[in-house]
């Protein structure tokens, strides 16, 4: 999607849509540094074109939507899987004699991971605990309800470069992962990385415009057109606009907490009414490691 429709569109919800590096809904401003930062993400509740060689939604291949697994499932007891590497994983296409993607490439769409050859959605990817520490940007995972949740994680910007990331198609693979009850998965992400992981009980919904609803996690890390600062947030927007139910979230780190509990009651975080609400979230200063701790199935006194 070009910038010029992203506005549009941006006018019809309602958005205070500037032509920023990424134009986002959510803006807020870090009035001692006069820095303003985007939010990770722009909230379309309206069917967004997509590239597809079909008029219906098609349904991705195996990477993107796993089988429900079922409610009955025990609490998982973690151990680390002594196979696991101690080593520093790579995301694709960085090396010492890699060209750093320019300014040009990522103002619009920020980091999507399809640079260098690279398949989009490369620059995120779950890794095992015991080397989180090696990774600037590290997004933690748990399972805090009884039953399994599913989590869809993606770039803002779709494999077309288009503000469809959170949209179920086929040419999104986005990364897929499920929690079993006290299971804790680690997501790290490249710098530059604006997206998004829903999540929801067995598996995640998507809305009649076939984008993924269940509760948000939204995050931007060292956005280049934000002097490297980071941010994150709870969002329940897209389902609340749909009617669609809405599970608990809680994002702490940095002396912050963004919330919602289940049925849509949120502090500090995104919920029905505050689609052109800015100063939501956490903000985090440029050049530190970020850590974000995420509790999936959030609800109050967990």
């Amino acid at each position: 999607m070009q910038l010029t429709n992203i506005l549009v569109l941006a006018g019809v919800l309602g958005a205070s849509a500037m032509p920023s590096g990424h134009a986002h809904l959510h803006r807020s401003a870090h009035q001692a540094r006069e820095l303003k930062f985007y939010k990770a993400e722009k909230h379309i509740i309206k069917p967004v074109a997509v590239t597809s060689t079909s008029s219906s939604v098609a349904v991705p291949s195996s990477t993107v939507a796993a089988e429900p697994v079922k409610s009955s499932a025990p609490a998982v007891v973690e151990e680390e899987d002594p196979n696991h590497t101690d080593e520093y994983i790579p995301f694709c296409g960085e090396n010492k004699n890699t060209k750093r993607v320019t300014y040009a490439q990522v103002m619009y769409t920020g980091n999507t991971g399809d640079a260098n050859g690279c398949k989009w959605n490369s620059n995120m990817m779950t890794i095992p605990k015991k080397i989180a520490d090696k990774y600037n940007n590290r997004m933690f995972y748990t399972n805090v309800a009884d039953v399994p949740y599913q989590v869809v994680c993606a770039n803002k910007m779709g494999s077309d470069h288009g503000l469809n990331g959170m949209f179920k198609v086929a040419s999104n693979q986005q990364l897929v992962f499920t929690l079993q009850p006290g299971e804790t998965q680690v997501v790290v992400a490249a710098a530059n990385t604006q997206g998004v992981c829903a999540f929801a009980p067995e598996e995640v919904p998507t809305t009649s415009a076939g984008q993924y609803a269940g509760n948000w996690a939204e995050f931007d890390f060292e956005n280049s057109s934000n002097g490297g600062w980071s941010g994150a947030d709870c969002s329940s927007l897209v389902a609340q606009a749909y009617d669609m139910d809405v599970p608990g979230c809680q994002i702490c780190g940095h002396g912050t907490c963004s919330t919602i509990l289940p049925g849509g009651f949120g502090d500090n975080a995104y919920t029905k009414g505050m689609e052109a609400e800015d100063g939501i979230g956490l903000n985090i200063n440029k050049d530190q490691q970020v850590t974000l701790n995420i509790k999936v199935g959030y609800n109050k006194g967990l």
